[in-house]
């Protein structure tokens, strides 16, 4: 198999729900027929995963952790996601010369593991697993674009939307909660997968711009033109 001899193009575009993510993508999509959304197939095959996350993570959990759960089948997902899709985005953006958008992607998954996940996740073995997928999808991505609003702001624009969403079925202060949890969690992680590679980190506050406006300072700081 001939590789074509030059780096993926992978764009990340991070924020808490509420931020304006899918607007933006659909706005960079439409500028640029090379960028494309990347979907993450809900029903990949997690087999292989399975096996190997059984034979690492099982013996552990039972003889350390049988008291607390095991990890949820959102987990394993965003772990499958996380330890097996790198490398076929990868392939992908370079036989189709095609620039992707991830969104949710790693720094949601790693998040949502880290921060929401089961006792086992704070044990050696977990988090060298944790950091080493850090490194992988860090080296990767050629950006993060970080969108940003106020938490009230974040949450009016979540309950006036016509589509589904997790936090409109939940008492308010809990989907403040979690708002403000991931909020804190990203502050923490991107700045750690930037220090690990030469990653540019984009900040926006969508309250303050307008999708236009966001799009167009990508497009300057970034190589995304037709």
């Amino acid at each position: 198999m001939n590789i074509p001899n030059k780096r993926p193009r992978i764009i990340e575009i991070v924020g808490v729900a509420g931020t304006g993510k899918s607007t933006l993508r659909k706005a960079m999509t439409q500028r640029n027929e090379r960028i494309k959304p990347f979907r993450f197939p809900g029903n990949i095959s997690y087999l292989p995963f399975l096996v190997k996350m059984v034979t690492t993570f099982y013996p552990l959990y039972l003889r350390k952790y049988r008291h607390d759960r095991w990890f949820t089948i959102h987990e394993i997902r965003n772990m499958g996601y996380l330890d097996t899709w790198l490398s076929r985005l990868r392939l992908r953006s370079l036989f189709r010369n095609s620039i992707y958008i991830i969104e949710p992607g790693s720094v949601y998954w790693l998040s949502n593991l880290q921060g929401q996940g089961p006792e086992i996740t704070r044990h050696p073995r977990f988090l060298h697993w944790w950091n080493q997928a850090i490194i992988h999808w860090s080296s990767a991505l050629e950006a993060i674009i970080w969108l940003d609003a106020p938490t009230d702001i974040c949450f009016q624009r979540i309950s006036s939307r016509e589509e589904w969403h997790q936090y409109k079925f939940i008492p308010p202060e809990k989907a403040l909660s979690l708002l403000k949890f991931y909020r804190e969690y990203y502050e923490r992680l991107i700045p750690q997968m930037a220090s690990q590679h030469a990653l540019k980190v984009l900040s926006f506050r969508s309250d303050q711009m307008s999708t236009e406006q966001i799009t167009d300072r990508i497009f300057s700081e970034i190589d995304l033109k037709p």
